[in-house]
């Protein structure tokens, strides 16, 4: 009976992992929800620092292929040259697309997104970031610095 139970449960999520362009945009939605959170936790951290805490989100060409990047970034405003970078994350974008706040962004370009020492954007704005491929995810960042998946419309 388990065995039954199992199979039926594996049938409806091969779904999920029937294509990849499919499962791209899933890897990269919680990729970026990472990220965010990472630097939103970073900002909140170092608050007494107040240095700005950045996420770049954008699109890579790299051998013909797509790449999707999320680069987190903490300068030292009063010395450039002190500079906290992880390694980018980088997800295969499979054909998929990206799109923030309405614009989709091509090979080369990308969005950064700041918070500041009190963990929010700087920008005080919500924004939408989707992952366009076999299926659409949308994270949204609100103007509170928060990053979370959303199945609606971002506020």
């Amino acid at each position: 009976m388990v065995i039954v139970l199992i199979g039926i449960l594996s049938y409806g999520a091969t779904s999920l992992y029937s294509s990849r362009d499919g499962f791209a945009g899933f890897i990269a939605k919680d990729q970026l929800i990472s990220s965010g959170l990472l630097a939103q936790q970073v900002a909140m951290g170092m608050s007494a620092m107040s240095d700005p805490v950045s996420l770049s989100v954008g699109v890579e060409l790299v051998g013909g292929n797509n790449l999707w990047t999320f680069r987190l970034t903490k300068i030292n405003p009063s010395d450039p040259d002190i500079v906290f970078e992880l390694n980018p994350v980088t997800q295969d974008a499979s054909g998929g697309s990206l799109i923030i706040d309405g614009t989709t962004i091509g090979a080369g370009a990308s969005q950064t997104f700041t918070w500041n020492s009190n963990a929010s954007l700087s920008d005080g704005a919500n924004h939408s970031v989707h992952f366009v491929g076999a299926n659409t995810f949308r994270v949204c960042f609100s103007a509170s610095g928060y990053v979370y998946e959303s199945q609606v419309a971002c506020p």
